[in-house]
């Protein structure tokens, strides 16, 4: 099962929602002391541990080849609490159904 880093632009509780619910390892960049961390330390972390890297930050990760990153755009999930659950559930899916994510970009689809 893919394991999941997400960014600090999306709520925790979506990281939260993702092993409590869908029963995948996630945890937030917060959660692990990441906050306001330069990108390519984020990109460091998710690499060595093995993580998929959830971000909206197309510009920053588009240049990391070794990593699994996980575009999602925040305008195409729900506003305000229903965001976490929305994108969990987005995550959850697109694992299920990319059992072997190959590295470099993926965008899942957020309908």
């Amino acid at each position: 099962m893919t394991a999941f880093l997400l960014d600090e632009m999306f709520p925790a509780r979506a990281a939260v929602l993702l092993r409590d619910k869908h029963r995948h390892d996630a945890v937030h960049v917060g959660e692990i002391g990441l906050q306001a961390t330069e990108d390519a330390q984020v990109a460091a972390v998710a690499r060595a541990e093995g993580r998929a890297l959830v971000t909206e930050n197309v510009a920053d990760f588009a240049a990391e080849r070794d990593v699994v990153l996980v575009f999602a755009l925040k305008r195409n999930l729900p506003a305000g609490s229903g965001q976490a659950p929305a994108l969990a559930k987005v995550l959850d899916r697109w694992a299920r159904a990319n059992v072997r994510p190959y590295l470099g970009a993926q965008w899942p689809h957020t309908d």
